[in-house]
This record gives structure tokens, C-alpha cells and sequence, in this order.
């Protein structure tokens, strides 16, 4: 699917895909929670008639960037604005200034108040002053160029924006066919679900070419087939299966929504990225190294389990570990170590320290030979594991919340030369012993954990299953606490 970047063309169907969408409605006289009363000095300020119509445009295009058609009422402004009665126009105006900052709040991620955050949602973004940049703006005559620069810049934003609209477009126009169940097709397959198959991809993939009804699974839609697997993170066969079949047949609209919670997301996330630093998507399982703006390492992850969530997080990694203990929680403890018995605890080289299990340096060790520390209140990091079955799945969601590695050796070989100057036969050298040895870095290493069910690569939208349920709460959340004023 090319993503299109139609505004103008896509605000009428936006607004009838949205009813559909069950989102929330406007509420008369209800205080929108996500939202701040303008500052006083704010609300004195005045907009000119050229300013007004810039607000109001802005205000109407706001579901384009993900938000409900609720969220920034202009009902009746136009009116109000232009009446005879200067009560009126006073009102309009700071009922318009009003919208405008809760607008400018929640593209920079205070949709959401602190206190309806999931405890894994461990990032909230910078504190921003929405009344006094909107002062700013006005006074400088500087208005359109300001609501231009409030939602999130990065290309990542823009790219899944654009295909937030796409989604929608297609679900308004009636979807995508739904492919029957049946056995499984393959290259040779002739069946007439081969056709509403070709059907189905090819909203998506414009390589498709329609053929006969009675054309065979040819080689051209088994390659069509392998690369909807890459994109929604299946192994790429080439042949549609039961997994595959569930992904293909997920709705547009439903599609739409991951995407809308995935743009609140980005709006949470820091504005600046730094050109060296570490991404890790918990929901595609994925781990890319940039340095100096170019990715230098991916591999994949392991990350949580459902009820052992992965939480989202923003830190610095800032010590190396070799070798390294673990010090078992108490739950995990008592709950699945303790009661394989000591004989167990013993071979796998568990001791105690003063009523704590710890597991002492191994091939048996969970955190495996290396592990990254960050500061992060979930006391979670990065690790190795001596277990790899993990890494040749498709869903990895098996740890306890810490985030395992691929090729974590390989990351503190190349952390600890880049920033300490090691070489990778220092750090073997260590690791062939037993000892722990806490490397600090003397550059820490931006990292972020994020939470991603729908991105962009290359043209097109990638997305995962919501294995923690969050695009629902998040989406939630957005729309229950972005209700009008009016």
C-alpha cells in the first residue's frame, strides 16, 4: 500500500469512517481531562480574523492526526466570532484559545493524564507550556507556523499519519475481502479462495495483478503471501496458513486504530533523538544499535510475557556487565525455582545470600554471559540468555519483563571498544572466567524501550499483535479524556 498524503481529500471520509469506529462523542459542558484552562493572559490575548480562520482549520484537521472528531469542537466558532454582540465574540475567542491549547497539550502527549497511565507506560514527555507559546505565536505573528511544528516531527510519525489516513479511506470505501478458512494454499494451489486472496492483498501491495478466477497459487502471489508474513512479523513461507489467514483478515478499520494508538505513543516520546542510541520494540521483539544516525547492530529480542510486561521505557545504558549474578526475585523464587528442590537449585549453581536466591556466574546462568543496566524504576535491563529456542519463534513474549538478546556478547564488544577502548579479546578474556566484573561506560548509551504494534518500513505499514492489550487502554484513555469543553 503507498501511503498517501491527501489531506484536503481525506477529511470527508475521515469524519464518516470515525462514527464507525465507535468513537466517543461529544459531551456538552463536559471539562476535557487531558486539557489545561488557558492561562489568563493567554486567554486576554487576541486573534486576528486571519488568526481565527488558521485555528479553526488546524482544529478541524486535528482527527487527521489520530484524534476523535470530538476531541476539538469548532461548533459554532465561525458564528461566534463573527456576531454583532461583543459578549459573544469574547466568548468565541477564549473558547477558541481554550481548544487551540488543549490542542497543542495533547500533540505534545498530555492527552492522557498521569493518573490514567498504565504503570508500564514508564515515559511521559517533556513539560511544555502550551499557553505561553501559544502567547508567543500570537504576539509574533507567528501563528500557522507554530500549530505547524506541534505534532511530532520525526519521519515515523509522519509516515504512520499518512497511513492512519489510508486505513481509514479503505475501510470507509467497505474494506478489504475476507478470505474463507480452508486447507492451507501453496505454490500450485488451485482454488477459488486463490482469486478473493489476490483480492485481499492487493489493497496493500500494489505488485498484485489480477488474474483469471481460475488462476493457480502462482509464484508471483507466494511472494505477495511471504511478504505480508515480514510485515506482520510471521516466518515468511509463502503460503497461507491459519496464522497468516487471521492476520490478512483483521479489518481496516481495526488496522486504523493500532495505528491511532501508535501515533499517541509517538506523541510521548522525547522530541530529540540522539544519533547514537538503542531502540527496542517490545511488540515486534526487535533491537536496532544506531551510531552516528546509521544502524550498526539489529537482532532479535525476547521481551515479556503478558502479566510480565516489558514496560516502556527512556534511560542510558551506563554499565556493562560480565559475567554477571542474578539475583532472583522473590516471586520467581518461591514460585518456580524453590519448588524443583534443592538437587535443582544445586546443578544449576543457585545459592543462598542471606535468604535471597542468587544465580551464581555460568553457562547455566539466566542473564546468560553479559547484561546492560540502565536506570529505570521496573529494575528491568538487558541481557543474554543461555536459552536461543526463543530467537527462531515468531512470538517471543517468554520473560519475566527483562528484555533477553540475540547477540548480546556482540553488542558489549562493540559498547565496550566504541566507549572504553576494549578489545574483543579483553572481553572474552573475562567472560572465559568466572568473575563478575561491572564495566562503567564512559559515555552512556541513550536507549529507549517502546511499545510499537504499527510502524513504517519503507512504503508501507508494518504491524504485531497486541500481546499486552494497550492499544485498547490507549485508545481508551485518548478518547475519554480529550472531550470538549463545549
Amino acid at each position: 500500500m503507498q501511503i498517501l498524503g491527501d489531506r484536503e481529500r481525506a477529511r470527508g471520509w475521515l469524519f464518516a469512517a470515525a462514527a464507525a469506529a465507535a468513537l466517543c462523542g461529544p459531551l456538552a459542558g463536559c471539562h476535557r481531562a487531558g486539557g489545561e484552562a488557558p492561562a489568563a493572559d493567554a486567554a486576554q490575548a487576541q486573534l486576528s480574523a486571519d488568526q481565527a480562520q488558521v485555528a479553526l482549520k488546524t482544529l478541524a484537521d486535528a482527527p487527521l492526526e489520530g484524534f476523535t472528531p470530538a476531541a476539538f469542537s469548532t461548533a459554532g466558532l465561525q458564528d461566534g466570532l463573527k456576531s454583532g454582540d461583543t459578549a459573544t465574540r469574547a466568548a468565541a475567542q477564549q473558547r477558541l484559545i481554550a481548544e487551540v491549547i488543549a490542542y497543542a497539550r495533547a500533540e505534545h502527549g498530555f492527552a492522557i493524564p498521569k493518573s490514567g497511565m498504565d504503570k508500564n507506560w514508564g515515559v511521559r514527555p517533556a513539560s511544555y507550556d502550551a499557553a505561553g507559546e501559544f502567547r508567543a505565536a500570537v504576539a509574533g505573528n507567528r501563528l500557522q507556523a507554530w500549530l505547524a511544528t506541534l505534532p511530532p516531527q520525526a519521519p515515523q510519525y509522519q509516515a504512520l499519519r499518512n497511513g492512519y489516513l489510508v486505513y481509514l479511506k479503505v475501510a470507509q470505501s467497505g474494506g478489504w475481502p475476507v478470505v474463507p478458512g480452508g486447507a492451507a494454499l501453496k505454490l500450485g494451489s488451485r482454488d477459488p479462495r486463490v482469486a478473493i486472496l489476490r483480492q485481499r492483498l492487493a489493497f496493500e501491495d500494489a505488485s498484485i495483478a489480477q488474474a483469471a478466477p481460475n488462476s493457480a497459487y502462482d509464484s508471483a502471489l507466494a511472494q505477495a503471501v511471504s511478504n505480508f508474513q515480514v510485515r506482520h512479523g510471521l516466518h515468511p513461507t509463502g503460503a497461507l496458513d491459519n496464522v497468516t489467514l487471521a492476520a490478512l483478515n483483521v479489518p481496516a478499520l481495526a488496522r486504523a486504530a493500532q495505528i491511532r494508538a501508535n501515533l499517541e505513543r509517538w506523541r510521548w516520546a522525547p522530541r530529540e533523538q540522539a544519533p547514537s542510541r538503542i531502540e527496542v520494540n517490545s511488540a515486534a521483539q526487535t533491537f536496532v544499535l544506531y551510531l552516528d544516525g546509521q544502524p550498526a547492530m539489529q537482532m532479535l529480542t525476547a521481551a515479556g510475557k503478558p502479566g510480565d510486561e516489558t514496560p516502556i521505557v527512556v534511560s542510558k545504558i551506563h554499565t556493562v556487565v560480565l559475567n554477571p549474578t542474578w539475583n532472583v526475585p522473590d516471586d520467581i523464587a518461591s514460585k518456580e525455582l524453590t519448588p524443583k528442590g534443592a538437587a535443582y537449585l544445586q546443578a544449576h549453581n543457585f545459592t543462598d545470600d542471606g535468604g535471597k536466591l542468587v544465580q551464581q556466574p555460568g553457562p547455566d546462568n539466566a542473564l546468560g554471559r553479559v547484561k546492560f543496566l540502565f536506570d529505570n524504576r521496573y529494575s528491568v535491563y538487558l541481557h543474554d540468555t543461555p536459552s536461543k529456542a526463543a530467537f527462531t519463534r515468531d512470538q517471543r513474549s517468554v520473560s519475566h519483563g527483562c528484555v533477553r538478546l540475540e547477540k548480546a556478547v556482540d553488542l558489549a564488544k562493540l559498547l565496550l571498544n566504541r566507549e572504553n577502548g576494549w578489545t574483543p579479546d579483553k572481553v572474552d578474556e573475562v567472560l572465559a572466567g568466572h568473575d563478575t566484573q561491572s564495566v562503567a561506560l564512559k559515555q552512556t548509551v541513550p536507549v529507549a524501550i517502546n511499545y510499537w504494534t504499527a510502524f513504517p518500513e519503507g512504503d508501507q505499514i508494518s504491524f504485531r499483535d497486541d500481546i499486552y492489550g494497550w492499544d485498547q487502554e490507549t485508545l481508551r484513555q485518548l478518547d475519554a479524556n480529550l472531550v470538549s469543553h463545549t
